[in-house]
């Protein structure tokens, strides 16, 4: 997994992602949102708008908990930590960071007061535009998008970075840790110029987490102070123009000074900048407002611009404050690269028409240019198709009109009569089967109360807390019909449906049966009933006549005696 990504069993195919990355580094691939690393620039938008939590970013928490049990740890702390919480006093932030374990915790904007005076050489170059670097993201934005304008970045390292360097000459055996809002610091760090001066980035939202984990409460903490700390000079850089009123502000104005925030502005100003023609001083930010809007400050309760408010007071307290620690010299230049990658470049017409018939484009006006899929144009689509960034069924129009087909299909030839009411039981569909069924036209019930119209009452059998679904038999007097009912109601659409199926023949043939079967139990007790008589009357006349026998036997005994006697 690289730097940010997304859960697949969370990811549920919304397209917002897509939708708001700048820069469309997000594809999908069986159903599931994909950032491709080499084209991200870790702006994090797509962080900040996920509805379904299924962000999943590269984390350090656990290496660094383990390192505060075994290793001196240093923490590198960005200045716009007061937008993390109301707090009485910006500072409590530090007690619960020490209540966490950090020992040793100093300003990063010291690393902004040591690339202060390279950034003023640069003010005097040669060169038409000077693209301040200090966002990680913005330079990303260059390298990879504009690499023909990576001559015109500062080769300065960011804040981040000059600290990580200073922190390494005064605690050289130390593990070296920045905590700001920037997700692209965590992409920063790992670029082999500047690799291993910082060993792990948190960000505000994991420290957050860490801190509910301990059960650390900020807003109640106690009130600590920096173990170092920088000028205003390095705390004006997290804000949007902060650089160029620190540095260039004064200068002889030689250059323009252009300042703009936002990823979507600063790309619709880098699509305009060879049309200047004069020399500038240019400053960018990914985030509106500066690093206080950054991705890994979401957890946030405050507004962007109680962030702003809150930032500006913990600035103004300190506009007096001077460090008074010797701050070791180190070298801020560093190099740039360009890593140029295709982004949705052209594609040959006929694979475009042909990727556009699938999609259900035949001519222009089928091209709804929707956006709902994440692309500006269902042209910019089939390109994202043919570079497998997208997939066809990516296109909600299609899939609905597809959809309402299928349903249109399934309910004009069903032979089982379906009638659909809305929340007041007024009928939005009435299909050809229930026009049959119910002797009467869909134009003449059409929005009529379904109950009034037809005077019937099936829907009054459903139980709603028992999954709103009802299947029994049913009596439609008017007609005399008997009908399966299967009846429910949908919540969320706010929607009735019934089916009606006639089983008045079965169930005429039924009765019959059973009548049938009456009648026969019936004829049957007669039978028996008379072969009890004959029983009762053979049994009588058997008795009878074995008395009778009886008689005369032992009337023949004893004559038969009385012979043997005279002998």
């Amino acid at each position: 997994m690289g730097i940010i990504n997304f859960s697949k069993e969370k990811c549920r195919n919304c397209y917002k992602c897509i939708r708001n990355c700048p820069i469309k580094a997000i594809k999908l691939k069986d159903k599931h949102a994909q950032i491709i690393e080499t084209m991200c620039i870790g702006c994090g938008n797509c962080i900040k708008i996920c509805p379904h939590n299924a962000k999943e970013i590269q984390s350090d928490v656990s290496v660094v908990k383990q390192w505060l049990k075994n290793e001196k740890v240093v923490l590198s702390l960005e200045g716009v930590f007061p937008s993390t919480y109301y707090m009485d006093h910006p500072r409590q932030y530090i007690g619960a960071l020490r209540e966490l374990g950090f020992s040793i915790i100093e300003e990063t904007s010291i690393g902004g007061d040591a690339v202060a005076n390279s950034y003023i050489k640069d003010y005097y170059s040669n060169n038409q535009f000077v693209i301040a670097s200090s966002c990680a993201a913005i330079k990303n934005l260059i390298e990879i998008y504009y690499p023909q304008f990576v001559s015109s970045l500062s080769k300065q390292v960011s804040p981040m970075i000059a600290h990580g360097k200073i922190l390494k000459e005064k605690y050289p055996d130390a593990k070296i840790v920045y905590a700001g809002a920037c997700l692209a610091k965590k992409m920063e760090v790992l670029e082999e110029e500047v690799s291993g001066i910082i060993d792990a980035v948190l960000t505000f939202d994991e420290i957050d987490v860490w801190m509910k984990e301990k059960n650390i409460d900020a807003t109640k903490s106690d009130v600590e102070a920096f173990d170092a700390i920088g000028t205003n000079i390095g705390r004006l850089y997290s804000q949007i123009g902060g650089l160029s009123k620190s540095c260039v502000e004064d200068l002889d104005g030689s250059r323009k000074i252009l300042q703009i925030d936002g990823v979507a502005d600063c790309i619709l100003f880098m699509d305009e900048i060879q049309n200047l023609d004069k020399k500038y001083w240019i400053e960018m930010n990914a985030c509106e407002e500066g690093c206080i809007n950054g991705p890994g400050n979401i957890h946030s309760r405050l507004s962007k611009y109680e962030k702003v408010e809150m930032l500006q007071t913990y600035i103004d307290m300190n506009k007096n404050k001077l460090s008074v620690e010797k701050i070791p010299e180190i070298d801020t230049k560093r190099s740039f690269h360009k890593r140029p990658v295709h982004h949705l470049g052209k594609v040959p017409e006929e694979e475009l028409e042909k990727i556009l018939r699938q999609m259900s484009k035949f001519n222009k006006r089928d091209e709804l240019n929707c956006g709902t899929c994440g692309y500006d144009t269902c042209r910019d689509k089939a390109r994202a198709v043919y570079w497998n960034m997208a997939e066809i069924e990516m296109c909600l129009p299609l899939i609905s009109s597809q959809n309402e087909a299928i349903s249109n299909i399934i309910v004009t030839t069903t032979p089982n009569a379906i009638a659909i009411l809305d929340k007041t039981y007024r009928i939005i569909e009435f299909n050809g089967a229930a026009e049959k069924l119910f002797k009467v036209k869909k134009e003449d019930v059409f929005h009529y109360n379904f109950m009034e119209v037809l005077d019937y009452d099936p829907f009054r059998k459903l139980n709603y807390e028992k999954n709103c679904l009802y299947t029994g038999k049913g009596i439609y007097e008017r007609e005399n019909l008997v009908f399966m009912e299967i009846l429910t109601y949908i919540p969320k659409e706010e929607l009735y449906m019934g089916i009606f199926i006639d089983i008045t023949k079965q169930e005429q043939r039924e009765q019959d049966f059973l009548k049938m079967q009456e009648e026969t139990l019936s004829m049957a007790q007669r039978v028996i009933d008379k072969q009890m008589r004959v029983a009762h009357e053979i049994a009588g006349l058997l008795g009878e006549t074995t008395a009778e026998t009886k008689v005369t036997l032992t009337k023949l005994q004893k004559i038969v005696g009385n012979r043997e006697d005279e002998f």
